[in-house]
């Protein structure tokens, strides 16, 4: 298949935000909010090498799945033996 570049404004993908005055799918860009903030003043970084930031508790994240397996086991061999 040959491209003949007529449908070459079609295929354009703009990079970066979009023309001046128009608004992209999440609104106009407004620069940093106070969900940022964290970010700019590096409390992020104090937090995490405290130990405050929030981590998995794998111990009951591997019970969970203990109990999902076992579950898996149980209820079909309930359901032949009620038959």
């Amino acid at each position: 298949m040959q491209h003949t570049g007529d449908d070459e404004d079609e295929d354009t993908i703009t990079l970066g935000g979009s023309e001046a005055g128009e608004y992209d799918d999440f609104g106009p860009d407004l620069g940093p909010d106070a969900r940022d903030m964290d970010l700019m003043d590096g409390s992020w970084e104090e937090r995490y090498y405290q130990g405050r930031a929030g981590s998995r508790d794998w111990q009951s994240i591997s019970i969970a799945l203990s109990l999902l397996v076992l579950l898996g086991l149980l209820v079909p061999l309930v359901l032949v033996l009620t038959r």
